[in-house]
């Protein structure tokens, strides 16, 4: 983003190649620069997401030993954890971006690139898709912006490991955990997949006009233990029986859903119907591999739930 002279808006402006002309090590790694979208985040849109999908894939087949995406910091933690569902190679790849425009007192960018730069060629693919954001490491699928202007607006689900960055050194606190990804970039993206946030007494009015051949599934973010009220859980109970595939996760940032461990049966009617409990994802997160699941025809498998641990552990 530059600052337009005559309105003062933050326009984005600056190439790749000016992002990295700005950066220290451009004569430490034989770097080729490419431009996909330039909009802001905000106006992405699902095509832009299987470009980028594509693109890595083509720009592995080349011999690259990393791939790094500058990215807006609004929709960076979804389009992450995207591709470190569906790329299909193996190689590292590191999301980053600036929570400040390139005019601000304080502009992180270049300090950012440079840290995914390092992290790109030192860390192995096996770790997955990373974000390094204010000098930290995240997995994809636990980082979550907490912040809306602070530098360390990033932060991981609470237990989720990070790593950090030091000057030229890397630090992860964690081994990567082999775990099986749908590794296939979808022909097309379903999008009409809403979010409804539950709140006290929340009757969902707008379940209750909803039929189900409306949208193509729903994601559920309940009260923090991922409980639904009671007029609420009646209409998902009505379009989950229809056919509809309804994902319910926890508000909260960062924890289980917690209703079964506690009470147990408290969700066996909603897993009857077929409403498909979350522990792990957010819901922006959830209503992506809903959208690959659903785009994919296979099964929405909750997350966590295919991890493979090494038997030497």
């Amino acid at each position: 983003m530059v600052r337009d002279p005559v309105t003062g808006a933050s326009v984005p402006t600056l190439t790749a190649a000016d992002l990295l002309a700005r950066t220290s090590l451009t004569t430490q790694f034989a770097i080729r620069p490419l431009d996909l979208a330039t909009q802001p985040g905000v106006g992405l849109r699902s095509a832009d997401l299987l470009t980028l999908a594509h693109t890595i894939a083509q720009e592995a087949q080349s011999g690259v030993d990393g791939v790094v995406v500058t990215h807006g910091t609004d929709t960076l933690e979804e389009v992450a954890f995207f591709i470190d569902e569906v790329a299909p190679v193996a190689l590292p790849l590191v999301f980053t971006g600036a929570m400040r425009p390139s005019w601000a007192t304080g502009y992180d960018g270049t300090k950012n690139l440079e840290n995914a730069l390092r992290v790109a060629a030192a860390v192995p693919a096996e770790y997955g898709t990373l974000v390094t954001m204010n000098d930290e490491i995240f997995a994809a699928w636990s980082v979550y912006k907490a912040d809306t202007g602070a530098l360390d607006a990033f932060a991981a689900r609470r237990g989720a490991p990070y790593g950090r960055i030091f000057a030229n050194h890397i630090e992860l606190a964690w081994h990567p955990v082999v775990r099986q990804r749908l590794g296939k970039i979808p022909p097309l993206l379903p999008t009409a997949i809403p979010i409804l946030m539950m709140g006290i007494d929340d009757e969902a009015v707008l379940l209750e006009q909803l039929p189900a051949r409306s949208v193509q599934g729903l994601v559920i973010a309940g009260l923090a233990a991922g409980s639904v009220p009671p007029v609420a859980r009646q209409h998902l109970l009505r379009l989950a029986a229809s056919g509809l595939i309804v994902v319910l996760c926890s508000g909260a940032v960062s924890g289980r859903t917690g209703e079964d461990y506690y009470y147990p049966g408290a969700y066996a009617d909603l897993t009857a119907a077929g409403v498909v409990i979350e522990d792990h994802l957010t819901p922006r997160k959830a209503r992506i591999r809903l959208m690959l699941s659903l785009s994919l025809q296979v099964p929405y498998v909750p997350f966590g739930r295919e991890f493979v641990i090494p038997a030497s552990l």
